[in-house]
């Protein structure tokens, strides 16, 4: 299997498989494929993984690609501009990403959605929901804008807007709260909540957020219809 990343700000993701190779990918993500690679709907927890993940903003199922009647590609992207970023799980090791990051997991990673701190995610924006990934394998996720990485050696916190963090590594620990200052969520720009990571692996954030962006061109847009 190989895999290519096209472009620069608005990059999508080129996976070349052999006969008999799958990967799975989140639904609406497909940009092109070849005809000997066939699509098929992929159910994830059972009907309970469904409810949930369409609960939480994320699409009911995945869908699989495999290579069935010979060699063949297929190329998915986001639709917000951004970078896609490779991630290798280790066997028994844990990658979490936010809910709409994911873009694509080779067949072997195992695939869960977890639901933490709802209620600060919620008033911090987005609701903080989590796609965990199991390996071993590799997956892909999308990152809006640059990406920025963090490698936590477990000597101090890192302190990150919830609508900016992309993905992270399981040995780290993370917990919401409550900005320290009103006066700074009301006048200062930024969001109520911020979630403080600690320990030691990597943490991704992004310079742009789905939230922010998509508000950002709602509100451009409605003054933009107003002033015609």
């Amino acid at each position: 299997m190989k895999y290519t990343t096209i472009g620069d700000d608005m990059q999508s993701l080129r996976v070349d498989m052999d006969q008999g190779e799958a990967v799975y990918a989140d639904s609406g993500t497909l940009v092109s494929k070849d005809e000997t690679v066939v699509m098929t709907p992929r159910v994830v927890g059972g009907l309970i993984g469904m409810i949930e993940r369409k609960a939480t903003g994320a699409t009911a199922l995945l869908t699989e690609f495999r290579a069935l009647n010979g060699p063949g590609h297929m190329q998915v992207a986001d639709i917000f501009p951004g970078k896609i970023v490779a991630i290798d799980i280790p066997q028994g090791g844990k990658f979490s990403a936010e809910r709409r990051a994911f873009l694509v997991a080779e067949g072997s990673v195992k695939f869960d959605i977890h639901v933490t701190n709802l209620s600060g995610g919620m008033f911090g924006g987005t609701g903080f929901v989590l796609q965990e990934f199991s390996g071993p394998g590799r997956i892909y996720i999308h990152a809006v804008g640059d990406v920025m990485e963090h490698n936590l050696d477990g000597t101090k916190a890192v302190e990150v807007d919830p609508t900016h963090i992309t993905g992270f590594d399981s040995t780290l620990s993370y917990k919401i709260r409550f900005v320290d200052n009103i006066k700074t969520a009301m006048f200062g720009g930024i969001g109520l909540f911020l979630a403080t990571f600690t320990g030691k692996g990597r943490l991704i954030t992004q310079t742009s957020s789905r939230y922010k962006l998509s508000a950002e061109i709602y509100t451009q847009g409605q003054q933009t219809l107003k002033g015609k």
